[in-house]
């Protein structure tokens, strides 16, 4: 539907590379840690130090970040939350991931991996300090393997971007959606809308979404006429203009304007959203 055919060569190119870096650098998004990993992190990194970057850790739960970060240390790996956006590309791997790095050299290597919209891609435009990248909410733009000098004694290996090479799980696919990491033209608006408002409620209720809708809702139906409505989201004839709705709806739940949230936990993944990986 929208994956591209170049994530096998990536895995590939992956597996040629690992031999040359001391540890892989871990690109999540903290609020799908496990959603936003679209590979099987075991076979793919074999036995290489791995340090796991929550990044968009200010638009996620505290608390479930919180589990995460355990989560991860009880499997092996090192954990850094980070909200790379707002920070110094070069300042943040020089204080939080060059300490972590175990290396018998003086020169670190390192490689950095994640699917498309976790932020890596912006993150290596700001450490190389120019936009010499395509960034954009396409799956799959960053194709090349390239290394990078952040000084003398650090060096970072950038990766394609990989996606699912075939998506199954309703329940991963509504939570890439929540956070933006699906394009939303390619889904049926309200049915997204619906799915990722669904999602909310399951995991926190109604009165959240009240507090940001401005008002008290019954139901899904409801919801939307009522938030198209008090953003005055009028098409032809006075009617209501759901699809615009369901886009801004979409993209301020993914920019955390609905409120900090996480969209699955350590408890409840493998019960019942563990996607089937290829």
């Amino acid at each position: 539907m929208f994956y591209p055919g170049h994530i096998q060569k990536a895995k590939r190119q992956i597996q040629n590379y690992i031999k040359s870096v001391d540890g892989i650098v871990e690109l999540l998004d903290a609020r799908i840690p496990l959603s936003s990993r679209a590979y099987e992190a075991e076979k793919l990194f074999q036995k290489k130090q791995r340090i796991v970057v929550l990044n968009k850790s200010d638009l996620a739960d505290p608390k479930i970040t919180s589990m995460w970060r355990d989560y991860f240390k009880s499997e092996g790996s090192d954990v850094v939350e980070a909200s790379l956006r707002s920070t110094d590309a070069k300042q943040f791997i020089i204080r939080e991931i060059v300490p972590l790095l175990k290396s018998r050299f003086y020169e670190k290597r390192f490689m950095v991996v994640g699917t498309p919209n976790v932020g890596k891609s912006t993150f290596i435009n700001r450490l190389k300090g120019k936009k010499s990248l395509a960034v954009g909410n396409r799956p799959g733009i960053t194709r090349g393997v390239q290394w990078i000098n952040v000084s003398e004694s650090i060096a970072v290996l950038d990766t394609p971007g990989i996606l699912y090479s075939d998506l199954r799980s309703p329940h991963i696919t509504t939570k890439l959606l929540a956070v933006g990491s699906l394009p939303y033209e390619k889904f049926d608006p309200l049915d997204a809308f619906e799915r990722v408002l669904a999602l909310i409620v399951e995991r926190y209720g109604k009165g959240l979404l009240e507090d940001y809708l401005g008002e008290e809702f019954s139901n899904q139906e409801e919801f939307v006429e009522k938030f198209c409505r008090r953003r005055n989201y009028l098409a032809k004839q006075g009617a209501l203009d759901t699809t615009r709705g369901a886009h801004t709806f979409l993209r301020e739940v993914a920019a955390g304007k609905a409120g900090r949230l996480s969209f699955e936990d350590p408890e409840s993944f493998y019960t019942s959203d563990s996607p089937e990986m290829e």
